[in-house]
């Protein structure tokens, strides 16, 4: 007998999938299985050999397993959708809502997250390239002092002049790194809210029901809660003072440059609450963090 083949991890469409989860009825490789088994809403989820089932897994499905009816509503404290029969036996006493209205609901929190974090890095990749082009700006501002005034000391201080040309330049060379850096960072997270955004929108073209819609808009939830925003606040400057023409002393004669090394960064987290009302919603925390 001819062996099945793997069928594609229908969460990262990339990897085996080897796993196959009975809740969700969804293929998983084995890394989004362990992220499916770290999340609160699914953390109790079963799986099984998805070789063993594949041929039976259906693409869409309404119907509650145990009863075999059209799940209608939500049930608020365990976060699965459930059939009428559902209410008056284990989720007798459980908060319920409509299934349309959470998926809903749902839709429009994580598109606002979403678009709210585009925004955010947006805003941090100009933040941060302008402070870029604004610390260039100051640094060749002041090798450029350096070197006029140096001029005026000729041979004299040659040598001296030529030392701090490399040591400004080096110490810009190490900031500006550290700026591409940040720069790189803020670029990264608003290349992983597209692609958040792009799963939100394919999500809506789908043609699920509203039991599988609700399952994979709860694991675009989780992906949103990893993603993490920075804010960039300051960035360093550079400025150059020239020092005093006379003879006594050749340190003074070259004057001193100084470099803020302050970086002030916000790190904001999206966290899912439980609210008073039928949906769970994003309440962000965050931290300042300086860099001296």
């Amino acid at each position: 007998m001819a062996q099945t083949a793997l069928k594609t991890c229908e969460i990262c469409v990339s990897s085996a999938g080897t796993n196959y989860c009975t809740t969700c009825e969804q293929i998983f490789c084995d890394n989004c299985k362990a992220m499916h088994n770290r999340q609160k809403i699914s953390k109790d989820h079963k799986f099984k050999d998805s070789v063993s089932v594949v041929q039976g897994i259906k693409t869409t499905t309404s119907k509650c397993k145990e009863h075999k009816e059209d799940t209608i509503f939500v049930c608020n404290d365990c976060y699965v959708s459930v059939c009428s029969k559902c209410i008056t036996g284990k989720h007798n006493g459980h908060k319920l809502s409509d299934i349309d209205e959470s998926v809903s609901g749902l839709s429009k929190v994580t598109r606002t997250e979403i678009r709210s974090i585009l925004d955010a890095a947006a805003s941090n990749v100009t933040v941060v390239e302008k402070s870029l082009k604004k610390f260039d700006s100051e640094v060749q501002a002041s090798v450029k002092g350096i070197e006029e005034h140096g001029s005026k000391l000729k041979k004299m201080i040659e040598r001296e002049v030529d030392e701090m040309v490399v040591s400004t330049k080096k110490k810009a060379n190490s900031e500006r790194e550290r700026l591409r850096k940040i720069l790189t960072d803020v670029k990264t997270v608003l290349e992983k809210a597209s692609v958040l955004e792009h799963k939100q929108n394919e999500l809506q073209k789908t043609k699920n029901d509203s039991s599988t819609l609700l399952s994979k808009l709860f694991i675009l939830t989780g992906e949103i809660e990893k993603l993490q925003t920075i804010h960039f606040v300051t960035g360093p400057t550079s400025s150059y003072t020239p020092g005093v023409t006379t003879n006594k002393h050749l340190t003074q004669l070259l004057g001193k440059h100084d470099f803020r090394q302050v970086y002030r960064i916000y790190f904001e987290m999206p966290i899912m609450v439980k609210t008073k009302t039928k949906h769970k919603v994003f309440k962000r925390c965050g931290f300042i963090v300086d860099h001296h």
